[in-house]
């Protein structure tokens, strides 16, 4: 991508929020000014600039200020890269590669939109939700998550939200049940929306999607890849899609895509 760059940039915050799940603050001007809600970066996870480990981490951007030249990362720890990430605090530098990929597509008019974000899936979608809302879009968002402790009610995404309704496994927060319950619980606010935006787990993304679908609802996807170059040379983050069958590249054609052309796995 020819508009890639690599930066360098400050840690203002790396708050824990919920057990696991982390809030990671930077200084990063020119970030802040270019990326957009479902593009992601590239971090280079250990400080001190000691290579282990080798491959950058894929992250959403969770929010971006040009105004204050800060970007944001909502994560959660899954194994060595992000435990490093965990560990860097307020003054260590992170090189950061991006914005990559592709962004969600708003509607043209000022129409409802709804948001569906399952655990940690819910990342991007706080950007979505900031952006959109700045554009006149009403928001109408829904979180699912196994528990409460898992479930990340930001403050941005819910000060941005007309309304939203929670669904926890466990029944410890909201109703109970998986995101499928939610949406069925709530048909309404859905039907109203003209375009819905899901991230999360893949079967609860084709869950969701097949819910939109029935609504009349077009919704867009974000897929979570496994990534190594994230530019679309190491052919190592592809998904199927009615694109490609074979070869369709998360990280430069996605991360979002339309869920009608995605072939779920989950």
């Amino acid at each position: 991508m020819t508009n890639m760059i690599t930066h360098e940039t400050e840690v203002l915050a790396n708050e824990e929020v919920k057990p696991g799940f982390y809030h990671l603050y930077l200084s990063a001007p020119v970030l802040a000014e270019v990326a957009t809600p479902g593009q992601f970066a590239l971090l280079r996870c250990a400080s001190d600039n000691v290579a282990d480990p080798l491959l950058r981490r894929p992250l959403s951007f969770s929010n971006a200020f040009p105004e204050r030249g800060e970007i944001t990362f909502l994560y959660q720890v899954r194994g060595k890269g992000t435990k490093e990430l965990s560990r860097l605090r307020a003054g260590h530098l992170v090189d950061v590669m991006g914005p990559l990929g592709t962004g969600f597509r708003l509607p043209d008019h000022r129409q409802p939109i709804a948001i569906i974000g399952c655990g940690v899936g819910v990342a991007p979608l706080i950007y979505l939700a900031h952006y959109g809302a700045q554009k006149g879009h009403e928001v109408y968002t829904f979180l699912g998550a196994r528990s409460r402790d898992s479930l990340l009610y930001d403050p941005i995404l819910v000060a941005n939200s007309t309304d939203i309704v929670v669904a926890t496994e466990d029944g410890s927060d909201g109703i109970k049940g998986n995101i499928t319950a939610l949406l069925k619980k709530y048909p309404h606010d859905l039907k109203m929306c003209g375009s819905a935006y899901i991230c999360g787990p893949e079967a609860a993304m084709e869950a969701a999607a097949s819910i939109c679908n029935s609504f009349g609802v077009p919704c867009q996807v974000s897929l979570e890849s496994i990534m190594a170059c994230g530019v679309g040379a190491c052919l190592g983050c592809t998904c199927t899609t009615t694109r490609h069958v074979n070869y369709t590249r998360v990280c430069t054609e996605g991360p979002v895509f339309d869920a009608q052309e995605v072939f779920f796995h989950g």
